[in-house]
């Protein structure tokens, strides 16, 4: 290597180096003197981060962004190795990916022989399964419930407990649980969609309440309609759509202020609609109509 290529290196690194730590210094103090890294880092876990749209890899990009490590969960391994490749090229993190079914009853074991030793600030559960198809419950197979709670209600509550008393151990920490506006009440065409987050809201809310004095924050997310899915709801309204970026950054401004982010304005507007405008009936059917019109029923 020529002297003058390695003085270009030395001074990129110093550089680098130099950015970090005056990004670092510059961040500000919570109300109660905390910075979000020494609150919610060194590293987080990101469940369902291997798709470049979806909500996941929103929340990794954010977190790396803030200078917190990674340890990415996905069945996706291509995908997700592709996103683990351009976290750490692009942010400077560690990033470690986690090619796992969460649908598995002893997925646990090989996860843990990922973090074990690692002070794991913050747990974002984000991962999903839900069938391409939307029948009703009835016409739904029995398998296809069962691995739907499998993934979305079991692999949760054992990811929340697991990581939950290590971070309440630790004196610090976060759980971000993202469930969904389907989750605030009956969603008919994905019934069991809506039970599974349904869930995950009251799991998250009660866990919010018993860690409120021991410094390890809870908050559950309930998105609505979201760009995750390509061209898959192009028939819902579009002014009722939001972009990934904007959810994941109300979501992470509100952690350890909030224990429930509605995000956006619209879906605030629609959840106060069908809770204080309309009986619980009528609106079930209002949102029965909506999805019957983008499920195309």
């Amino acid at each position: 290597m020529g002297k003058q290529l390695k003085s270009l290196i030395l001074a990129g690194t110093a550089v680098t180096t130099g950015i970090y730590l005056w990004k670092h210094l510059q961040e500000k103090p919570d109300e109660n003197g905390r910075t979000f890294l020494q609150q919610y880092g060194p590293w987080a876990i990101v469940t369902g981060a291997a798709r470049a749209e979806g909500l996941g890899y929103g929340f990794a990009r954010q977190l790396a962004g803030r200078h917190v490590n990674l340890v990415l969960v996905d069945i996706l391994a291509d995908e997700l190795q592709a996103r683990a490749d351009e976290l750490a090229r692009d942010y400077h993190v560690r990033v470690r990916p986690v090619v796992l079914d969460l649908g598995r009853t002893d997925f646990l074991p090989e996860l843990t022989a990922v973090t074990d030793g690692l002070e794991v600030g913050l747990l974002v559960c984000n991962h999903m399964f839900t069938p391409k198809e939307t029948p009703t419950i009835l016409d739904m197979d029995l398998a296809t419930h069962h691995a739907m709670l499998d993934i979305n209600a079991r692999a949760y509550t054992t990811l929340v407990h697991v990581y939950g008393r290590q971070m309440v151990a630790q004196g610090h920490g976060g759980i971000l649980l993202v469930s969904s506006q389907g989750g605030l009440h009956g969603t008919p065409y994905t019934g069991a969609y809506s039970a599974n987050k349904a869930f995950q809201l009251m799991l998250g809310e009660s866990l919010w309440y018993e860690l409120r004095q021991s410094n390890v924050d809870v908050l559950v997310l309930t998105p609505g309609l979201t760009r995750t899915q390509g061209d898959a709801l192009d028939n819902y309204p579009a002014f009722m759509l939001m972009d990934v970026e904007p959810v994941v950054r109300e979501a992470l401004a509100n952690l350890g202020r909030q224990h429930l982010v509605i995000p956006g304005p619209v879906n605030k507007l629609f959840y106060f609609a069908t809770t204080h405008l309309m009986s619980r009936q009528k609106a079930l059917i209002t949102t029965g109509d909506l999805m019957a019109q983008g499920l195309n029923k």
